[in-house]
This record gives structure tokens, C-alpha cells and sequence, in this order.
């Protein structure tokens, strides 16, 4: 199985553990959309690996194709929330009122990011420096992983049918 080791220093490990509680929060984000089961091993099982190492001076964390896939996902997610993270901010003019639809998200961006909530446009250099861990993301060769693996399960379940059931074909 291919496995991808991402070596993070701590502002980097923050950030994934951000855009993974992000992904987290969202209802369904675990579901398997072909399936519609929970992954076997989606980010769910991350988080706490994640979590463990936020106070470390580096994190070292090992994806599988999905989670490396998922996680692309999420910081892309997270880098809008981010962006316009200030905006929400102004718009709330200082209420309890959430500046993000994620349930959850404000909490977790202040308590990794002390800094965000006494100047919310540091929000802003956090979406550039994820668009940058985004990059260094595996996700091509994870989805090409993935695509490999739909098509060896494609072949071996044709190679099962039994040829004098055409009608199956």
C-alpha cells in the first residue's frame, strides 16, 4: 500500500490540524460517495496524530491516497474560509456571531492561531501559507494511486464473471 510521510514543522502541523477539523466538521465529509459508508481510513483517523504533535518543533504524519486527496480537498476549503475570514469579522462588529459556516472553525483557528484573534487579517497570511503546503502535497500521485486501484478492482471483478454469461458483460 502506498503511503505518503509528510515531515511538517509545528506552523505547517497547525495548519493541517486546522484544515482537518475543518473537514471533520462538515456533515458527510466522511462518507464514501460510491459507497455511501464511512472510509475505512479517511482523516478522522488523523486528527489525533496530528493533535498529539501540535507542541512538538516538527510533526511527522503518514497519509494514505485518500487522506492525501481529502486533505488537498480541505485546504482548499479552508483557504476561502480564511480569505475572507476578516470580512466575517468586520461584518460581526465584535458579537459572538460566527465568521465561518463550519461548526467549531473560529474556536480551532484561535486556539492554533492565538494571534488571528487579535487581528483577524492575520487570516489572510495563514490561506497564503496553506496555498503554499498545498502545493507540496502529494494529491496528483495520490489520485493517480487512487485511479490505479478503481481500475485493479475493475479488471479483477471482470476477470471473475464467467465469459459464458455474456449477458453480464
Amino acid at each position: 500500500m502506498t503511503a505518503f510521510r509528510l515531515r511538517l514543522p509545528q506552523h505547517q502541523a497547525r495548519l493541517v490540524a486546522l484544515a482537518v477539523s475543518y473537514h471533520l466538521s462538515r456533515p458527510g465529509s466522511e462518507i464514501d460517495p460510491d459507497t455511501l459508508a464511512d472510509y475505512r481510513h479517511g482523516l478522522a483517523e488523523v486528527l489525533p496524530v496530528i493533535d498529539a504533535q501540535l507542541d512538538e518543533r516538527e510533526a511527522t504524519v503518514e497519509l494514505n491516497p485518500l487522506q492525501a486527496v481529502l486533505l488537498s480537498t480541505a485546504f482548499s476549503s479552508v483557504i476561502s474560509e480564511l480569505k475572507m475570514y476578516s470580512v466575517f469579522d468586520t461584518m460581526s462588529a465584535g458579537s459572538d456571531r460566527p465568521r465561518s459556516t463550519a461548526r467549531g472553525f473560529d474556536d480551532r483557528l484561535r486556539t492554533l492561531f492565538p494571534e488571528v484573534g487579535g487581528d483577524p487579517s492575520c487570516a489572510s497570511q495563514l490561506a497564503q501559507d496553506m496555498a503554499m503546503l498545498r502545493r507540496e502535497l502529494p494529491s496528483a500521485r495520490a489520485r493517480e494511486v487512487l485511479e490505479e486501484e478503481r481500475r485493479a478492482v475493475q479488471e479483477a471483478s471482470r476477470r471473475r464473471r464467467k465469459r459464458w454469461q455474456f449477458w453480464k458483460r
